[in-house]
């Protein structure tokens, strides 16, 4: 390169000398502008030697995505060590999930490198991935990615732990019930304990403690809490593996909150129980904010929870009926709904009823009804046909929200009112 610049130099000092001496003949008098003019040839042709004049920078530093999940902070993690090699290696910018953070700490509850990834091979930078290698998204990686990216291992040293992993428990009870905890324990890292001891705290006072048995790794059972213990309102349980002494405390309790309302919530009687009302039972324990209580007569003598079949004394029943906020009458209950305090009562007949009349019923909403606005912007006239209807009969006050007709023809017959 600067042996053709130095040949564009003395040609153009040879052009020009050639012109101005030897052409026009100017003598010395045209020592200046012979010198303008090799200048400007000069610049011309090193313009056309190297157009793009290029400069020789600095290379830039490289990309490093740290690993900032949780798993590098637990016992046996290298945090400090990557970090320190991430500083020196090139530029740091932390991955993990996908909100933001500022911490400079792992504390990214998940390890997801695609969208860190993704955005730094657009740089158009070296790239270094530091991490222990427990990643979330691995399978999901493109291996041409991959292959344009260095990676930089500090694997963690697997330890003993004892965790609890899950904690189920309804989040209301009402006062009087139990409240179920089901827990389940894992040991990783080869721990070798036969039995782990569970306990339940509210506060400094302990309501449960059971000990399980571990087999092939794991272990699974129910505590018992009773709500009076607990007492009304919002509460907090702590649920803790006791005496673990384990590498990780921080895997050894979990915080249960629970809601324990001074009155039933909603209560089922199903007599006689079918299908339809453990169905409805399930879908209201789903969906519904308050507690649900569901009571069946599977013999005529005797009501048995529809929780776990447990026989339950014909006075609870009758004392959860009165107290209930919403009390919900499947088929004949006989009196155990009289005189009930409840806001609402809704009265379902059984499907089972041999009044209910066959046929294709087609629905369509009130002209009026407390419940109206639930039925806005719902097509009921293109729902599907219901297969049977009981005939209900309306009272003086009473209000229909929803009315059928057998294959769209003859009078409309109540089919919910209240």
């Amino acid at each position: 390169m600067i042996l053709r610049a130095a040949f564009v130099l003395v040609l153009a000092a040879g052009l020009a000398a050639f012109t101005y001496l030897w052409l026009e003949r100017g003598g010395l008098k045209a020592w200046v502008a012979l010198a303008c003019r090799a200048i400007a040839w000069a610049a011309l042709g090193l313009l056309l030697l190297n157009l793009s004049c290029p400069v020789t920078g600095s290379p830039r530093r490289p990309l490093v995505l740290l690993d900032a999940s949780l798993s590098l902070s637990a016992p046996g993690a290298r945090w400090t060590e990557a970090r320190d090699s991430a500083a020196v290696w090139g530029e740091v910018r932390r991955f993990g999930d996908e909100r933001g953070s500022t911490d400079t700490l792992p504390t990214r509850g998940r390890t997801l490198l695609l969208p860190a990834l993704v955005a730094a091979a657009a740089s158009d930078r070296p790239v270094v991935i530091v991490s222990d290698g427990e990643i979330e998204d691995a399978v999901d990686l493109p291996p041409d990615l991959l292959a344009r990216v260095a990676v930089r291992l500090f694997p963690r040293a697997v330890r003993p732990d004892l965790a609890l992993t899950r904690v189920t428990a309804p989040a209301r009870v009402t006062v009087g019930d139990s409240i179920p905890i089901e827990v389940e324990v894992r040991a990783v890292g080869g721990a070798t304990a036969d039995s782990v001891r569970v306990e339940v705290v509210l506060g400094r006072k302990r309501l449960a403690a059971r000990t399980l048995p571990l087999r092939s790794g794991g272990a699974r059972g129910r505590l018992a809490v009773s709500s009076a213990a607990v007492g009304a309102g919002e509460q907090v349980l702590r649920v803790s593996l006791v005496g673990a002494g384990d590498a990780e405390p921080r895997t050894d309790a979990r915080l249960h909150i629970v809601t324990v309302a001074p009155t039933p919530g909603v209560v089922l009687l199903a007599g006689p129980a079918d299908w339809d009302s453990r169905f409805l039972y399930r879908t209201l324990r789903e969906v519904a904010q308050l507690p649900v209580r569901g009571f069946a007569r599977l013999d005529p003598e005797r009501w048995r929870s529809m929780a776990d079949l447990a026989v339950v004394p014909t006075e609870t029943v009758r004392q959860a009926a009165r107290r209930a906020d919403l009390l919900i009458r499947m088929g004949p209950a006989g009196s155990l709904g009289d005189g009930s305090a409840a806001r609402g009562i809704w009265r379902w007949a059984a499907g089972s009823d041999s009044s209910a009349l066959p046929g294709d019923w087609y629905l369509s909403a009130g002209a009026a009804s407390p419940v109206a606005g639930a039925f806005l912007g719902q097509p009921v006239d293109s729902f599907p046909p219901a297969l049977q209807l009981t005939p209900l009969e309306s009272e003086p006050g009473e209000w229909a929200a929803l009315s059928a007709q057998l294959g769209r023809r003859g009078a409309p017959r109540a089919a919910v009112v209240g």
